[in-house]
């Protein structure tokens, strides 16, 4: 099937008929892998025969599990049964496609499942158990087994059959464990849980079930498209992966948000948009401060009905930044703002916001005493980004003095990174960093090698140089990348460097070696899956099928039996009768 390219993909690799040297390029690098969305996307697309993605992900998968072969939502965390599970049951499709390759990882994760089991048969809770059951009767059937799970699995099948589950996964997942189609389709679920139902229902039938969904997460997609078998979640899914796995954003939007406005890194805001529409502010407050990041995203916003009194003047002032953006009134929050005025606005952050916000709006307001109570309150306590408006203001009104003093505080401020964080010496953020360089760029401070050193912060941070491998002839090659070939559905080890190509089915790279940033499977006469289940008519699932093709010969062989056996008596009972007669 065609690729649709993401981001990742699109960069990691062009195959050209002639030699090009070895260029790079930049990405943003602004997600992380997590282990159920890209075990379920393998699970899914290995279903859909999509198999350069399923090694993709396996590749990943593996890379992602723990010292002691396991895994957890995602690297770092603790490992749990439920996401070994399904890492396992992930790997085993890709290994009937590079027989060799993830063998031992399988293994490692059986192992470390039969470890994790407890006395009275549970995995952990319900789920977990379920889970690890699904995975352990996989693994019984898997063509290249050889660790006896089967108490195992009848242990975890006693845990969820004399246990209550206590949620809607638990009773879906259980009932996919025990085989219960029944109880499966008579639990009521709604949401992302109908989607697991769909999912489980498909897995124990082997059959297509009807459903839809506006979910776009990757997870769901990958549900979806198991349980619908429909091309369009099909595409989804690949869209969605990034860099060869599928996951979530590594920051918050609106850190990315606050990056993106800066030369250079717009980006950032496509990457980070959708999953700002996603966030819904649950207070009053929080429609105002997340506010501009909807703005930046074209989202709509409204401040109808919002009390003043319970909101902080800077607050306020955002308010009318934002309304003055969207072309409408906000002389209710400037007369409030001046009505509520008293040498300043409070403290040293709120009086140098309410400033920079009024003075932009060409607001006609006696600024002397703001200005003069941040002068008077200058100090080395505040957080960085207090000084990034302050900056601002004292730059626009002309206060030298007091301007020279916050830049020496800012630069004081920077930490060896180049970044700043939320506090004097406290570790660097995306945020904090590009507030300040924001402040520094309108007073024309980023010619300076303050600013220079902050923007590489940034862009070390949040952007990766992938490079990309070249062809030469049936070579490719690209440094310190690691490729796996694969012929005939065997994996042939790795190799570094440079790959000869000519018969191959197709080869995984992974640059760079270690701690790897991006995987690719390249097909060239095309990745092929043998069944990964040792009995031939097992399906997907690896639940037997119902071998409806098989029933004429069956019945042959069954009256065949029936008939030798008829005559078999009948034979014996002749000579029993002639015996008899003999004896007389």
């Amino acid at each position: 099937m065609q690729r649709f390219f993401g981001i990742a993909v699109t960069v990691i690799i062009l195959l050209s008929l002639v030699y090009t040297p070895v260029q790079a390029e930049e990405v943003p690098y602004v997600y992380t892998p997590t282990v159920p969305a890209t075990a379920l996307s393998v699970i899914a697309l290995y279903k859909a025969h999509d198999y350069s993605y399923v090694l993709d992900g396996c590749t990943w998968l593996q890379e992602l599990k723990t010292p002691d072969g396991a895994w957890a939502y995602q690297y770092g965390m603790a490992p749990q049964a439920k996401y070994t599970a399904l890492a396992v049951m992930a790997l085993m499709r890709g290994e009937s496609i590079a027989r060799g390759m993830f063998n031992r990882t399988i293994h490692a994760g059986v192992y470390w499942l039969l470890y994790k089991q407890s006395d009275n048969g549970s995995f952990g809770d319900y789920t977990d158990t379920a889970l690890a059951v699904v995975a352990l009767k996989e693994y019984e059937r898997f063509k290249y087994s050889w660790i006896p799970v089967k108490k195992a699995i009848q242990n975890g099948l006693y845990y969820l059959q004399t246990h209550q589950p206590k949620t809607t996964m638990d009773r879906i997942f259980g009932y996919m464990a025990l085989g219960d189609l029944q109880g499966l389709k008579s639990a009521e679920a709604t949401g992302v849980n109908g989607l697991y139902r769909a999912f489980a229902v498909a897995y124990l039938t082997g059959k297509p079930v009807e459903m839809s969904s506006s979910l776009t997460d990757p997870a769901s997609l990958a549900l979806l498209l198991y349980a619908t078998g429909d091309e369009q979640y099909e595409k989804a899914l690949i869209r969605e992966m990034h860099f060869g796995f599928w996951g979530v954003l590594k920051y918050q939007p609106p850190d990315l948000l606050e990056a993106a406005t800066l030369p250079g890194f717009s980006d950032l805001a496509p990457t980070a948009c959708p999953y700002m529409e996603k966030v819904k502010p649950q207070f009053e407050w929080e429609k105002v401060v997340l506010s501009r990041y909807y703005v930046e995203c074209n989202g709509s916003v409204s401040f109808a009905g919002i009390d003043y009194s319970k909101l902080k003047p800077w607050m306020i002032a955002e308010m009318a930044r934002i309304n003055h953006l969207l072309g409408r009134p906000y002389r209710n929050e400037v007369k409030y703002l001046t009505g509520h005025m008293s040498g300043g606005w409070g403290n040293f952050f709120n009086t140098a916001y309410v400033v920079w916000v009024l003075s932009d709006l060409n607001v006609t307001l006696n600024y002397t005493e703001p200005l003069n109570l941040l002068v008077s309150n200058l100090t080395y306590r505040y957080p960085n980004y207090y000084y990034a408006y302050a900056l601002m203001d004292f730059h626009r009104f002309n206060y030298t003095d007091a301007f020279r003093m916050t830049y020496s505080i800012i630069k004081s401020r920077q930490n060896p990174s180049g970044a700043w964080g939320y506090t004097a010496g406290a570790p660097g953020n995306i945020k904090s960093t590009a507030e300040v360089l924001r402040a520094l760029r309108v007073v024309g401070l980023d010619n300076t090698t303050v600013y220079r050193r902050g923007y590489r912060f940034i862009h070390n941070f949040l952007y990766a140089d992938i490079p990309l491998a070249t062809l030469n002839g049936t070579s490719v090659a690209l440094r310190d990348a690691v490729f796996f070939p694969i012929k005939d559905e065997v994996y042939l080890g790795n190799v570094t460097g440079t790959l000869s190509t000519a018969g191959l089915d197709g080869y995984i790279m992974m640059y760079p070696a270690v701690h790897p940033l991006v995987v690719n499977a390249t097909p060239l006469r095309g990745f092929t899956a043998g069944s990964p289940w040792r009995e031939s008519h097992i399906g997907e699932g690896g639940h037997a099928s119902t071998g409806g093709q098989y029933i004429p010969y069956l019945v042959g062989i069954a009256l065949l039996a029936a008939l030798g056996t008829y005559l078999m008596l009948r034979r014996e009972g002749k000579g029993k009768t002639r015996n008899k007669g003999s004896r007389k």
